[in-house]
């Protein structure tokens, strides 16, 4: 999804100027045809969208700035009525009344953004972006497509373009509330921490009454543990008189992170979950669902995460058996790949390490000591295994790992170190690589066809913890975790992903060690020292303190307890739910004997 007037990270015919357009619109704008001047520059950027100083000059312009327009009264009419509409939020009359508005008026940028963002509301998500381009060409001095258009881009994990149609917001309204807000957001998703905040900070001071902006920035707080800010926003948002059951949210997610539990469940009690959107409903039900879970209410818990899934399903429009599921069985009904004899060709002055195990199982914790270490660099969750799976089919893996030839790998091979560090800001050096992509689990043949002296970092938890704790989590949409929205989903996810692995690491002899979460949490030190002996490092005083070593955002699910001091409270929280879990005990049980745990009491045959 990718726009045609802010492209993503191209620079095309688009951003060329022709410097005799400015000069000859100053001069219109000194001989006081400011008009002309106007008509003028939107003509030059309906063909160069992106020449940011042509926008800011025909900004500058103030009511000259927009195309003129002639509406006829039943035009006028319909106007009012998309407004209202919109106003309302009811999308599909805004499309009724919108869409013939904008065909009988293509230079009507207010009528352009309408539509979009009742596209995107509808989840035509293509469709609104063109509306967007739209209304940024034929109405370049309104800022309103620029941001909307910058917010689809940033949550359809487009964040670069995001913040370059953010920019352009700016440019045509520099103090507008709106551009800081895009903008900011576009920055914390690319995890320039500081100036996503500094613009979101700013756009609740140009809108104070804006509850979506206090609510950006309370989000971004909360993600990064800033308690004492985070309740200093809140209280902001309070003294502008912001009423916003989003806000409200905010607060009791706060609380939750406090440990104020009780507290949490009266003010998430007071919401009206009918004012929340989609998301935020699922977060509802989530924060509820931990809170409860903490005050040893399992019940309740367990009924606020099934509602917090439940949402989550609706909101993806799934229906059926994931997809998900189709392609490890498809996997697993597969001949077999390699293993494959060693070529000196593959060896080639660098190997990554991958880190890996099942989402929930400590991945990120493992990360937060690792990169503490001075010859560590660490990705996390970038899914650069996807550069050497390209063309590579999951029914017929073993024919295609073999049929690629050592110049094929060795091109994927430079493509994934290209990507590797461009997203560590620069060369790798004599530092160690660690890959974190969890569920690259079930990539490892694919790892070990391009890489095969590559270690693995496999960490394991109970099975039952894993499984529970996946079910509990709030993620964010994606093939893998759309399969975690039921217990048994979640529990043949699991036994699929970890028969893939094990089977591919012994059948290959993957060079690999095994960290355990639980010995992770009680003894920090004795559970890394094998994994250090396998990257052949030594331990550094700096990895010790693992919150100090995190990144200012933590981009995965796991940020809220990896952002705590150690603490063991998650171990054994199965044993509290096992009545919900023992449908699903058949697929667990061998899971608990293979990896070492004491297996529980035999539970009855339900799959």
């Amino acid at each position: 999804m990718t726009p045609a007037s802010i492209p993503s990270g191209r620079k095309g015919p688009s951003a060329v100027r022709p410097v005799p357009v400015l000069a000859e619109a100053r001069a219109l704008v000194a001989s006081g045809t400011r008009d002309r001047a106007g008509a003028l520059l939107r003509a030059h950027l309906l063909r160069n969208s992106r020449d940011a100083e042509a926008r800011r000059m025909l900004s500058s312009l103030g009511p000259d700035a927009r195309p003129p327009l002639r509406l006829t009264p039943d035009q006028r009419t319909a106007l009012k009525q998309m407004h209202k509409s919109f106003a309302a939020a009811d999308w599909a009359r805004v499309l009724a009344t919108g869409g013939p508005l904008l065909k009988a008026q293509p230079l009507l940028g207010e009528a352009a953004n309408a539509v979009g963002v009742a596209l995107k509301a509808l989840g035509r998500e293509n469709d609104a972006l063109k509306a967007f381009d739209h209304g940024i060409r034929h109405d370049p001095a309104l800022p309103d497509s620029y941001v909307n258009m910058s917010v689809l881009l940033t949550e359809s994990g487009q964040p670069d373009a995001g913040e370059e149609a953010a920019r352009a917001a700016l440019d045509a309204a520099p103090d507008g509330a709106g551009g800081h807000f895009a903008l900011g957001r576009a920055l914390m998703a690319l995890d320039r921490t500081e100036e996503g905040l500094d613009h979101l900070r700013t756009a609740t001071k140009a809108e104070p009454a804006d509850a979506a902006a206090h609510a950006e920035l309370c989000v971004a707080l909360e993600r990064l543990g800033r308690l004492d800010a985070l309740d200093s926003a809140l209280a902001a948002a309070d003294d502008a008189g912001t009423d916003s059951p989003a806000l409200a949210l905010l607060r009791g997610m706060a609380q939750v992170r406090r440990g104020a539990m009780a507290d949490a469940l009266t003010t998430l009690d007071t919401i009206d979950e009918a004012r929340l959107d989609p998301r935020s409903r699922a977060q509802l039900a989530a924060t509820r669902g931990r809170a409860l879970d903490v005050l040893n209410r399992p019940d309740e818990a367990f009924a606020a995460f099934t509602r917090m899934n439940e949402v989550q399903a609706r909101l993806r429009k799934l229906t059926g058996t994931p997809p998900y599921l189709d392609m490890l069985a498809a996997r697993l009904a597969a001949p077999a790949p390699g293993p494959w004899p060693a070529a000196a060709e593959d060896d080639d002055g660098w190997t990554p390490a991958f880190l890996l195990g099942f989402p929930r199982s400590g991945t990120t914790l493992a990360d937060a000591f690792l990169r503490g270490h001075p010859q560590v660099a660490i990705t996390e969750e970038q899914g650069f295994s996807l550069i050497l799976r390209r063309d590579i089919p999951p029914h017929a893996e073993a024919e295609a790992l073999d049929a690629l030839d050592a110049q094929a790998r060795a091109t994927r091979r430079a493509a994934y170190r290209t990507a590797f560090e461009t997203r560590i800001g620069g060369p790798l050096g004599h530092r160690t690589a660690i890959d974190r992509m969890p569920l690259d689990l079930i990539e490892a043949a694919v790892i070990a066809r391009h890489f095969p002296n590559a270690r693995h970092i496999f960490v394991q938890r109970h099975p039952c913890d894993v499984v529970l704790s996946a079910f509990m989590q709030n993620f964010g949409a994606n093939p893998a975790t759309n399969s975690f929205l039921t217990l048994e989903s979640t529990a043949i996810a699991y036994d699929r992903a970890m028969t893939l692995w094990h089977d591919a690491a012994d059948r290959l002899a993957l060079s690999r060690v095994t960290l355990r979460y639980e010995t992770l949490i009680a003894d920090p030190r004795e559970a890394l020292g094998p994994v250090l002996d396998l990257l052949g490092l030594d331990w550094h005083e700096a990895m010790t303190d693992h919150r100090q070593n995190l990144r200012t955002h933590v981009r995965t699910a796991s940020y809220r307890q990896v952002g705590a001091a150690l603490n063991r409270n998650a171990e054994g929280r199965w044993h509290r739910y096992a009545d919900r879990l023992e449908p699903v005990m058949p697929l667990l049980t061998p899971w608990i004997h293979r990896l070492g745990y004491d297996a529980p009491a035999p539970a009855p045959e339900h799959l």
